[in-house]
């Protein structure tokens, strides 16, 4: 994986279906996907690190200091956190708020905690028919790609024919979407294929794993073809 150091730049930009920058005036952290609402990000002090620190110590830990941080409107509802990702650095989880806003953060064990929801009740919607919801894309524990799957089951992801692992996180919007992750060592661009099952059928859809990356993709690890 190359360029490493160009993620940092962008981190602030790319979560979800649309991502935008927290500008003048408004706190730092990452966008809604409906580009409405811009999550709070603060700094907590990292715990002290110790030989025999395990990973589910690690997640402990973040799922205390999420607790902590994912408060009000947007704390998580009945069915509480969900871990879409973890490592000995820290955690991702994403979640449903009281109202049935999805929510996402990542808490880390260098010391920052972001929070970010949709601003809407009920968003996303649930769709008619079946798709794919692309729902968070961000570097947290490596390049964190969470999507949701309607009217249909995942079956597998494989990037350029490789299969990817596949984390099932959970069922949300009242069990009509299961929601699902991958993660790449670093910051990978292009498309991976989604094999899915409605009923007796089975079909591959594509699913991006960016929608910034246009000029500078070239430099970066990749699947398929160019998110368009």
């Amino acid at each position: 994986m190359r360029r490493r150091t160009a993620v940092a730049a962008v981190m602030g930009c790319v979560v979800l279906a649309a991502a935008s920058c927290a500008g003048p005036g408004r706190p730092a952290g990452t966008a809604t996907a409906d580009g409405k609402g811009v999550a709070s990000t603060s700094a907590s002090p990292a715990p002290s690190a110790t030989a025999t620190r395990t990973m589910e110590d690690v997640v402990a830990a973040a799922h205390e200091r999420m607790t902590a941080a994912a408060t009000g409107r947007n704390a998580p509802g009945p069915e509480g956190l969900l871990v879409a990702a973890e490592s000995t650095g820290g955690a991702l989880f994403v979640w449903e708020s009281a109202d049935g806003r999805f929510c996402h953060g990542a808490t880390m064990e260098a010391g920052m905690t972001t929070v970010a929801c949709f601003t809407r009740p009920g968003s996303p919607p649930v769709g008619r028919e079946p798709r794919l919801v692309p729902l968070v894309r961000m570097m947290a524990t490596g390049w964190n790609v969470v999507f949701g799957a309607e009217h249909e089951t995942v079956e597998s992801v494989t990037c350029d024919g490789v299969p990817v692992r596949v984390r099932d996180v959970g069922v949300m919007a009242d069990g009509a979407r299961s929601v699902h992750a991958v993660e790449f060592p670093d910051l990978t661009v292009g498309t991976v294929s989604v094999r899915v099952r409605r009923g007796s059928r089975v079909v591959t859809e594509t699913l991006a794993l960016e929608t910034f990356a246009k000029k500078d993709a070239g430099s970066f690890a990749s699947c398929g073809k160019p998110a368009s």
